[in-house]
């Protein structure tokens, strides 16, 4: 019997072969790109997991797949127009904005002949804005990840001007209720040693199995490790939202947003922009853990002025976490969190290896001293 993991390398082998063959057709390259866009949000440079990310969006949503789709083929479109690397667009690393920017926008602009426009628009100034980020602080010295500064940054602004015309009307943004300050330790310590409560919260995930499944799916096919942080990552906000709230606060939308900061957290720090070792996954947890306080913290703020955290979590985490590690102080103090360079952070797997070639470089040149 084959074994699983061998099955998955055998089919990502096979993929990937597909994928350059396909890629050699100029007419199916641009769709390509387009499902890589989508397929970045979670840090997976393939069209295979784009298009499943899109079709979880479906059993969810059905009317967010092409809104991300319009996102994501606009701001790849834009960066061909700026005439950008190819290598950068080809990697979906400008559609993802736009893919987010398309992913929650049917929640705040009800489909009219005013919302395309505006969000092919708002595609369009998020790579922009992504092409002087990444000139600014990816290109340079300091060469850290941009992630999705440009959607936070587009999208407020895109809102912010809409409530100002009168485009959108101005209400709370309901979907959030968690709040810290609402936190009963009472009430926390039953929820731990009731097995009936986590028979609910068990419930609760087989009923949206589905999605969740296909979500892994896509992040496995791409890579193991990265669907490792994935799972831990979901499983610390899950565990913290049901805590917080009971069963009651488990409603799709609102873990959604809440899992939506943890998950990326984990991945990004979890073998992706760090290599994969012992001293990283701690390192991620804490990450991911303070990203999630965050996200408890800055919600409840935003929600009273109808403006949505969106992933400022998972930005300022990553911006906090990433940085030290770039500095030759900080990373000489912790050689065994080893931030690779931004061009070479492709697969958590690719990652490791060179952190392998560095450490090995590191050991010598300590033995020539």
């Amino acid at each position: 019997m084959l074994n699983p993991l061998v099955f998955i390398k055998l089919s990502t082998n096979w993929l990937r072969e597909k994928e350059r063959i396909l890629n050699n057709n100029k007419s199916f390259r641009f769709i390509n790109t387009t499902f890589k866009g989508v397929g970045q949000i979670l840090f997976c440079c393939s069209p295979l997991s784009g298009f499943l990310f899109l079709v979880a969006f479906a059993f969810s949503w059905w009317v967010i797949v092409p809104h991300c789709l319009i996102g994501s083929a606009v701001a790849t479109l834009t960066a061909f127009i700026f005439r950008q690397k190819s290598v950068y667009i080809e990697n979906g690393l400008f559609g993802y904005n736009g893919a987010l920017l398309g992913l929650i926008w049917p929640f705040f602009w009800p489909l009219s002949y005013v919302s395309i426009p505006i969000l092919i628009l708002a595609s369009g100034l998020s790579t922009f804005y992504a092409i002087l980020l990444r000139n600014i602080i990816s290109d340079s010295k300091v060469n850290l990840p941009i992630t999705s500064i440009p959607f936070v940054v587009i999208f407020l602004l895109s809102i912010s001007y809409a409530y100002v015309f009168g485009l959108l009307p101005k209400n709370s943004f309901e979907l959030i209720h968690l709040n810290i300050s609402t936190l009963d330790m009472t009430n926390v310590q039953e929820r731990i040693f009731q097995s009936k409560e986590w028979f609910s919260l068990g419930n609760w995930l087989f009923n949206r199995a589905i999605i969740i499944g296909i979500f892994f799916t896509g992040i496995l096919l791409y890579s193991k490790t990265s669907a490792l942080f994935a799972l831990v990552g979901g499983s610390l906000s899950l565990i913290t939202v049901y805590l917080l709230m009971g069963q009651e606060g488990l409603n799709l939308n609102q873990l959604g947003l809440h899992g939506f900061t943890s998950v990326p957290i984990a991945i990004a720090l979890g073998g992706f922009f760090i290599a994969f070792n012992i001293p990283c996954f701690l390192y991620s947890m804490l990450g991911t853990c303070l990203g999630i306080l965050l996200w408890l913290l800055i919600a409840p703020i935003l929600a009273p002025h109808g403006i949505p955290i969106l992933t400022i979590a998972f930005n300022v985490t990553i911006t906090l976490f990433i940085l030290p590690l770039k500095l030759p102080y900080f990373a000489t103090k912790f050689p065994r969190l080893f931030a690779v360079d931004l061009n070479r952070a492709v697969r958590p797997e690719e990652t490791l290896r060179e952190y392998k070639r560095h450490r090995s470089a590191a050991l010598y040149w300590k033995n020539i001293k």
